[in-house]
């Protein structure tokens, strides 16, 4: 198990527990951009030098795929679903984050990203609710990661899928105050709607923990991104009404602006996170504006 060799800052400690913060990129709408923005932070993040963990829980294998593994990479190799079933620990599971550089699928054909670590997903986990509801020791799961933890990590990033199973369940409610759900929304109409079923499915999630003390139970939506805002170029109405929708109802949640960019999907055809295909794009610009809004300056500087 990896044990930590330096002093963690105490923000990424809260409550002084031993596991890092935890941030939840959740909305029931696929397409949203989840992936795109918990990989674009964690990049940013780590090549500021914060150390991170991103867990891809969606068996699209979205976050996956961005940060260097396919299913071909993957053969012989843990998974998210080893973790929910409790047939590997967090340290077996992590791989080295890494972006592709060349063509085929050896270690040449990749560079590391410093200071991150992915938990890979694979098809199998899009039985993960189903695992859940048949064995219910295994709503567990995720506690058991976070009460052995022992590492020098300071986020947890979680790439959800489009949906409120019990899966998502079983890590919402290891959350409190001082953990952020954060739904990365498009700059439209139908996402932003769907902003308020979110907060319902999260008070659903408070009031059944409610004075129970195994677990925290308390997700908050402390933060919303939304992505595809407009730019001198791209105006579309649509966006501009999402964007004035967002401010009105969710005012004091909102981070800065993530701007549209018709080049921002390359980063799964290239299988390059954001911040390293494009850095000077105005979404990866904006990104990094976000998490130096977050407090994760860079430590070099």
């Amino acid at each position: 198990m990896k044990t930590s060799s330096i002093t963690v800052d105490p923000r990424f400690r809260p409550k002084r527990r031993n596991w890092p913060l935890i941030w939840a990129y959740i909305i029931e709408c696929g397409g949203s951009t989840k992936s795109t923005s918990a990989t674009s932070m964690a990049v940013t993040a780590a090549l500021r030098g914060y150390p991170s963990v991103v867990y891809d829980l969606d068996s699209n294998m979205s976050s996956t795929t961005v940060l260097g593994y396919d299913e071909t990479s993957l053969k012989g190799k843990k998974t998210a679903i080893d973790l929910l079933y409790g047939q590997a620990t967090l340290d077996e599971v992590a791989l080295p984050a890494r972006y592709r550089i060349g063509d085929g699928y050896d270690d040449e054909d990749f560079a590391p990203i410093p200071n991150l670590r992915i938990v890979p997903s694979s098809p199998t986990m899009a039985g993960a609710d189903t695992a859940i509801a048949e064995d219910a020791d295994r709503n567990d799961w995720f506690a058991e990661i976070l009460r052995s933890y022992e590492g020098d990590d300071t986020v947890f990033y979680l790439d959800f899928p489009a949906s409120y199973g019990k899966m998502p369940y079983s890590v919402l409610r290891m959350m409190d105050e001082d953990d952020s759900v954060i739904p990365s929304i498009k700059a439209d109409p139908k996402d932003v709607k769907l902003v308020k079923r979110l907060r319902d499915e999260l008070e659903r999630v408070r009031d059944k923990n409610r004075g129970r003390r195994s677990v925290p139970g308390r997700p908050t939506l402390n933060h919303l991104l939304l992505t595809g805002t407009p730019t001198p170029t791209y105006n579309e109405a649509a966006a501009r009404r999402a964007t004035a929708a967002a401010e009105a109802k969710y005012g004091s949640v909102l981070l800065p602006y993530v701007r549209y960019s018709a080049d921002a999907k390359k980063l799964y055809e290239d299988e390059v996170p954001l911040p390293i295909l494009l850095p000077n794009s105005v979404p990866a610009v904006d990104y990094r504006k976000v998490m130096t809004h977050l407090g994760f300056v860079d430590q070099a500087a």
